[in-house]
């Protein structure tokens, strides 16, 4: 992600490289986030290049990547422990209409997007060898997951990031940025996704902040009870898949001098994923 101005605005322009994400998945993304526009809620929409497309290919000496870019989301973001009760159930409930929204939603295209199965696959390529904890891990949710029930009321297209630093608050309203993890799951993984910070020591559906956040979203769309119970994995699965891009993205020479804001965040990454495998300990 790269930060310019144009015409004295922010913009941002993204790359994904072509073995991440194809140009045909790149494109039903954008499509359903013009879709999801026109129907009122606020979301980041793409800004078209100059050939007049949504999404570029370029050709670089480390393979294709796909170029787009987008305006800059007015509004603030929230700290998780600054959100009152009200919004946690704001939060709550514009999930829960954007799934209600993206059920109503048909494109050929969508086809390309991915499912929660296609992430765990890509997950498994990451993963680092000899780390039969991990791969104990892999093997529990895919075998786990795949027993649950898949229906049209329980699963469907779902943001997959719906957290705090993907949300810009305006008053009363949300406005959404970066589907670029919006795949077929159950929408309960989408309530995981978006909570994991709120239950980084384990899940408490007892929480006033929960249980607002699941009121909000009730206004607009249900959710499966027997989903609701299987939360911890659900919080699981989000896990691996963070520690396996992270894997990925510290594939890098460490012999390099680089800058001292780089090297504290790879000791940052480097401490989540030793602790990462060390909870899977218990």
């Amino acid at each position: 992600m790269y930060i310019f101005r144009k015409g004295g605005k922010r913009s941002f322009l993204r790359f994904a490289e072509s073995a991440e994400r194809t140009g045909a998945a790149i494109e039903a993304e954008m499509a359903l986030l013009c879709w999801v526009a026109s129907k009122g809620m606020t979301v980041t929409t793409p800004m078209a290049s100059k050939n007049g497309r949504c999404v570029e290919t370029v050709e670089t000496d480390l393979g294709p990547f796909h170029a787009v870019v987008f305006a800059e989301l007015q509004g603030s973001q929230g700290a998780l422990e600054e959100l009152s009760t009200a919004q946690f159930e704001v939060w709550g409930a514009t999930l829960g209409k954007l799934h209600a929204m993206m059920h109503l939603y048909q494109d050929p295209r969508l086809s390309a997007r991915w499912t929660w199965r296609d992430h765990l696959t890509l997950a498994q390529t990451y993963m680092q060898k000899n780390e039969p904890r991990v791969q104990a891990e892999f093997d529990h949710l895919t075998s786990f997951l795949s027993a649950l029930p898949v229906t049209e009321t329980n699963s469907g297209l779902i943001h997959g990031d719906f957290e705090l630093d993907n949300l810009f608050w305006q008053d009363d309203t949300i406005a959404l940025l970066d589907f670029d993890d919006c795949s077929y799951s159950w929408y309960v993984a989408d309530v995981a996704f978006a909570l994991r910070d709120l239950f980084a020591t384990g899940v408490d559906q007892s929480l006033p902040s929960f249980r607002a956040f699941i009121r909000g979203y009730s206004e607009h769309s249900s959710l499966d009870e027997e989903l609701i119970s299987h939360l911890p994995t659900f919080m699981r699965l989000a896990n691996f898949i963070t520690y396996a891009k992270l894997v990925r993205a510290m594939d890098i020479a460490m012999d390099q001098d680089y800058p001292e804001v780089y090297t504290s965040l790879l000791l940052k990454l480097e401490n989540w994923v030793h602790n990462y495998k060390a909870s899977l300990l218990s």
